[in-house]
């Protein structure tokens, strides 16, 4: 994708605390339109206004279409590393139509593996809307590639 760039970081080469700038995107309706046709998950709550409106204050964006635009947007293109998996995934408030989404990523982990050549890296990746409101968190392990030390 232009603009992205890939990297090659070994496990070592990561720090705790170490934070990815901010990325954000807009969700609009379409999204949310676009996301129910691919899943057929049509619940009201994200399709018809007339359901939606009165109680949640406009249709909702499916959780999954939350938590697939920010892992996306947390995405580092390391190419010695690969999902391990995702833990405690939240969806402490609502993404509307309209609503942008600003997604943080922060190193917290660092664990060796059974397996002597890979490392786990846990990220936790959180996300908040325009206002502030915490929309989405989770925590992202990544299996990474370990340096091969001079008695290997």
């Amino acid at each position: 994708m232009p603009g992205w760039q890939t990297v090659e970081r070994y496990f070592e080469d990561y720090v705790l605390g170490e934070q990815e700038g901010e990325r954000r995107r807009t969700v609009d309706q379409g999204d949310i339109s676009q996301f129910a046709g691919l899943t057929l998950d049509f619940h009201p709550a994200h399709t018809d206004a007339t359901y939606a409106d009165p109680r949640y204050g406009g249709r909702l964006a499916h959780g999954m279409l939350t938590f697939a635009l920010v892992t996306g947007l947390n995405v580092e293109y390391n190419l010695r590393a690969i999902s391990y998996g995702y833990e405690k995934v939240r969806f402490p408030a609502p993404v509307r139509a309209g609503d942008t989404v600003i997604a943080k990523s922060e190193v917290i982990e660092l664990t060796p593996h059974k397996r002597p050549e890979i490392g786990l890296v846990t990220k936790r990746y959180t996300a908040t809307n325009q206002d502030g409101a915490v929309v989405f968190s989770c925590l992202h392990v990544l299996a990474v590639d370990r340096r091969k030390t001079a008695h290997e």
